[in-house]
């Protein structure tokens, strides 16, 4: 039976239920902090990960990095803004199409966009 494909708004609930069911709950400031904190760690885990050439743990890695990014939308969208990350993801990615990039220095231009910089 093929299985569903995963979307953003899929991790995002299932980040708030799994908090829920677990009883984690913070202050919205601390919920951030918390949040951030475990971004940075696990991307940390990451990069150790390719560093050290262990492949087989980078995919994992990257997992528990986009589960703490969704964390960081979840406690930004019920407390600090009324956009959504499905939303902001679709208009940053149409921007970053809209991007040329130069070979000899390889680097991507920077259009002016009034919502990315």
């Amino acid at each position: 039976m093929a299985r569903k494909q995963i979307t953003i708004k899929d991790i995002q609930k299932w980040e708030r239920d799994f908090c829920k069911k677990k009883g984690i709950i913070f202050d919205k400031d601390e919920q951030m902090r918390i949040a951030l904190l475990k971004l940075m760690e696990e991307t940390g885990e990451t990069a150790k990960a390719v560093l050290e050439k262990k492949w087989d743990e980078i995919l994992a890695e990257v997992a528990d990095v986009i589960v703490f990014a969704c964390k960081v939308a979840n406690v930004a969208e019920a407390n600090y803004t009324k956009d959504k990350l499905e939303d902001v993801m679709k208009r940053k990615l149409d921007y970053c199409g809209e991007r040329t990039y130069n070979a000899k220095i390889r680097k991507f231009d920077k259009p002016k966009s009034s919502e990315f910089k």
